[in-house]
């Protein structure tokens, strides 16, 4: 080629630009470092060193607070967006929920404060291989802003369900729950957890007899009870005979909400028996009550007052009172309380005819279980020379549903007995819990139908259940003190002396 020849414009263009530039590398040496600082270095060393999250007890009062972020934002980079409403409290410090750098969050990490967080399928019982490679967040994906998680869980409790529960003997053979794809469509009978009858150490929690039945149309489940009650008697329409004269009773006079109304408090003696059901030993001449507990606290109390009278030479005549002070008629009833302060014998049988009037007539066998026993009293109470007897223990509280859940404060338009049969029940060993019909006469499941409320699984079932066994809450034994005034209907003149003693 001719150096004199001119050269074309582009080609010496080119040629330019191809020739080295002096201080290339260095430039791109610094603007990788610029970049791998301002996207790397810098927002880890933000998020490494950014303030403390605050302790669980101190959570719902920093949740409040507004959220600051990384100086500079810096954080930004590697924030995909805000975190849900109940994270708010550590939307700073990532090592809460990421305790490994650049891997996705492990369950252990989201374990590690929702611990009492059942699994779907209670691990000691079976396992579903369909369930073993599901995570926490393959359903729960923060970061999609303050009520993503509460609308991704809306989802999956509402849509996916049916995928295994169609066919759920398919995925596994063993279960007893029977298929399901629309509550309104195909549903079975629901199971209601009762007590089953035992005679074992643990008789009076329950603990090692609680089992599922499956109700069946036009049969009654019952369940293992040693309590007395005919609801059927206290809900009659005409009332029930008690101290305060003919009184009519509704669901709502024993059955309390509790603060939140999604359920009810415990049915005590105290609060909504003993108005009625008083325990007075001596009715006729005394206010006098045994206290609601122990068979020996009972047995103790009469002792003790029989005693008193006896030694003190204390004259109670009740022939100079009316019949209506003599004689009391039990709730409901037409029978008379007689008294035994004058009765024959000693003390000592005084407090045993009372006392056997007591448990075996007109007090404790009204309600409970109650057996005499061949054997001495315990020993160091007053009590122990007496006749003895055993009232059979009373379970606490426990789930009549415990694979599904239901607020009755999103009830309160229907009435008890809409759902409940009571006023036709006479034992108390009845589960009064309604079928599967009752409930469809309300709702139905996904599809939309007229004067109908849609329900999908989610209405009523999450998710994440209890373990299958759920146990029930063993009955408190119970020490109430006397509720009634102690000051006796005795002639005026011993009435102050009698009173000041137990």
């Amino acid at each position: 080629m001719d150096h004199n020849t001119p050269v074309d414009p582009i080609t010496a263009e080119i040629g330019e630009l191809q020739k080295p530039l002096k201080g290339r590398r260095p430039l791109s040496w610094f603007l990788f470092s610029a970049l791998l600082g301002l996207a790397l270095v810098l927002p880890v060393l933000a998020i490494l060193f950014a303030p403390a999250a605050p302790s669980a007890s101190s959570a719902s009062s920093a949740s409040s607070a507004p959220i600051q972020s990384t100086p500079f934002a810096l954080d930004v980079v590697w924030n995909p967006g805000p975190v849900a409403n109940a994270h708010q409290a550590w939307a700073n410090d990532c090592k809460v929920c990421h305790s490994s750098p650049f891997s996705r969050v492990k369950d252990a990490d989201c374990v590690a404060c929702h611990k009492t967080t059942a699994g779907h399928v209670d691990p000691s019982t079976t396992k579903v291989a369909a369930l073993e490679e599901v995570r926490c967040a393959t359903c729960h994906r923060d970061h999609q802003g303050a009520f993503g998680l509460a609308l991704q869980n809306k989802h999956f409790e509402g849509q996916n369900c049916a995928a295994c529960h169609a066919d759920i003997k398919k995925t596994m053979p063993e279960t007893q729950t029977l298929n399901v794809r629309d509550f309104g469509q195909e549903h079975p009978e629901f199971r209601v957890q009762v007590l089953a009858a035992s005679t074992g150490p643990n008789a009076a929690s329950g603990t090692d007899r609680l089992r599922r039945v499956r109700q069946a149309t036009g049969t009654v489940i019952t369940e293992a009870t040693t309590l007395k009650f005919p609801h059927d008697v206290h809900l009659a329409s005409a009332g029930v005979r008690s101290p305060q004269g003919l009184v009519k009773m509704s669901c709502d006079g024993c059955h309390k909400p509790n603060a939140d109304r999604s359920s009810f408090q415990p049915v005590s003696m105290k609060e909504h028996c003993q108005s009625c059901h008083a325990l007075k030993f001596e009715p006729a001449l005394t206010n006098r009550e045994v206290p609601h507990g122990s068979a020996d606290e009972v047995l103790s109390t009469l002792r003790e007052f029989y005693s008193y009278v006896s030694l003190n030479r204390v004259q109670l005549d009740g022939s100079k009172l009316s019949p209506a002070q003599r004689f009391i008629a039990l709730p409901g009833k037409e029978d008379r309380l007689p008294t035994f302060v004058n009765g024959a014998g000693d003390a000592r049988s005084r407090a045993a005819a009372s006392a056997t009037d007591l448990f075996e007539r007109t007090s404790c066998v009204v309600c409970h279980t109650v057996s005499r026993l061949d054997v001495a009293g315990k020993a160091g109470t007053p009590g122990a020379d007496l006749p003895q007897w055993e009232i059979a223990p009373v379970a606490g509280q426990h789930a009549w549903m415990p694979k599904a859940r239901f607020v009755h404060s999103a009830h309160e338009a229907s009435k008890c007995t809409d759902c409940h049969s009571a006023p036709d029940s006479k034992k108390a060993s009845d589960v009064l819990m309604p079928a599967i019909a009752v409930c469809r006469d309300c709702h139905m499941g996904a599809e939309k139908v007229a004067n109908k409320v849609a329900s999908d699984c989610g209405t009523c079932h999450g998710f994440h259940m209890a373990p299958h066994e759920v146990k029930v809450q063993a009955a408190a034994p119970t020490a109430m003190a006397t509720a009634a005034p102690t000051a006796p209907l005795i002639t005026k003149g011993q009435s102050a002396q009698l009173a000041a003693k137990p």
